[in-house]
């Protein structure tokens, strides 16, 4: 499992490697095997955040805690522009790749703003216990790293980071296939540690082993054949066969 420094660094060597293999995977055109070798690499960077964090844990609010908790701010609003257009590359739709860029431009520039924001704006008054109104830091769990990110309308944001961009993978032409494996792993990084290991949800979402070797999977060349769209055999289509 990921619960340390040791494992959290493993994976992310493993993870630098498979976003150089997948962006060498000359098979594709440029911007299709940056996007997914980008969302790879995106997510290999968490886990060497909490590698350099075990040493700091609970340093809240200095040193390199206080950095690292910046990054992982950051880096959850950015999770947005990482995956969106790696999903789009699946579809049969040419266009989706760039509007899926946008959108995901779009979204993280809003997360971003949230973490500048006053931290006491929160939809509902909510008081969550991973990004809403609470000090930025890594902290230690009973099994691993946690997060505690500050940000406005945290609600938006982890709701957004974890679930709009899995989402989204539906939007695109024949693309369901990616988004029902992409949307099942949001739920199984969210929530499934917390069922089973009764951590808080900034625990929860650093049990990053959860999601990492999986989304690597679903994007390095060796299994673009499962998730690339499939051929509709539409009655039009079937008509031009008989004929």
């Amino acid at each position: 499992m990921c619960f340390s420094a040791t494992m959290s660094l493993g994976l992310g060597v493993v993870g630098l490697t498979a976003s150089a293999v997948t962006y060498l995977d000359k098979d594709e055109a440029f911007w299709v095997r940056a996007a997914r070798a980008y969302a790879i690499f995106h997510f290999s960077l968490m886990e060497f955040i909490q590698y350099f964090g075990y040493p700091v844990a609970d340093q809240c609010g200095y040193g390199t805690n206080l950095l690292l908790s910046e990054l992982s701010t950051y880096h959850i609003a950015l999770q947005a522009f990482a995956i969106m257009p790696a999903l789009a590359t699946y579809s049969s739709d040419p266009k989706a790749l760039k509007k899926a860029t946008l959108i995901g431009v779009t979204l993280s520039g809003l997360f971003l703003i949230c973490s500048f924001l006053p931290n006491e704006w929160q939809l509902f008054n909510a008081k969550p216990n991973f990004i809403g109104q609470l000090m930025s830091c890594l902290f230690m769990g009973k099994y691993h790293i946690g997060y505690a990110i500050s940000s406005a309308y945290g609600t938006f944001v982890t709701h957004g980071s974890f679930f709009a961009l899995a989402l989204s993978g539906f939007v695109w032409k024949n693309n369901h296939r990616i988004a029902w494996y992409h949307f099942s792993m949001a739920i199984m990084t969210l929530y499934v540690p917390q069922w089973f290991f009764g951590v808080s949800t900034g625990e929860a979402a650093a049990m990053y082993c959860f999601y990492s070797i999986p989304i690597t999977a679903s994007f390095i060349p060796y299994f673009k054949t499962f998730f690339s769209a499939r051929p509709v055999w539409s009655g039009e289509m079937q008509t031009q066969r008989i004929r």
